[in-house]
């Protein structure tokens, strides 16, 4: 078990003037707000810390770039199978087609043989 450690009195004074410091600089600030010519000025310093802390979100340049990335690698490789499979299926095509024209043909000789039989 550990001691507990007992603050001396100059540190209680010291942690309280602390305190009160900043409890006069909030007040300040309040009474700041309502001043015509500070006014302005505390409004422009919300609205630069409010782009900051938008800035700094995790939705960050570096997040999105990464993140769409991703996606655009994911998009490539479908293109590159989707490529792929085109060639292949004009090469089926083709490869039927010719089949199909030689059917023909052989079906149209064929008719004529008859024809000229009859």
């Amino acid at each position: 078990m550990s001691k507990r450690n007992q603050r001396t009195p100059q540190e209680i004074i010291a942690e309280t003037e602390a305190r009160l410091e900043r409890l006069r600089l909030r007040e300040a600030k309040a009474s700041a707000k309502s001043d015509p010519t500070l006014a302005p000025l505390l409004k422009q310093v919300d609205d630069l810390n409010k782009d900051i802390r938008e800035a700094k979100k995790p939705q960050s340049g570096s997040a999105r770039i990464a993140k769409h990335q991703a996606w655009i690698d994911r998009i490539s490789l479908e293109m590159t199978e989707a490529y792929a499979a085109l060639e292949f299926a004009e090469a089926n095509k083709a490869h039927t087609q010719a089949q199909v024209a030689e059917a023909m043909k052989a079906y149209i000789e064929t008719s004529k043989e008859i024809s000229a039989e009859g």
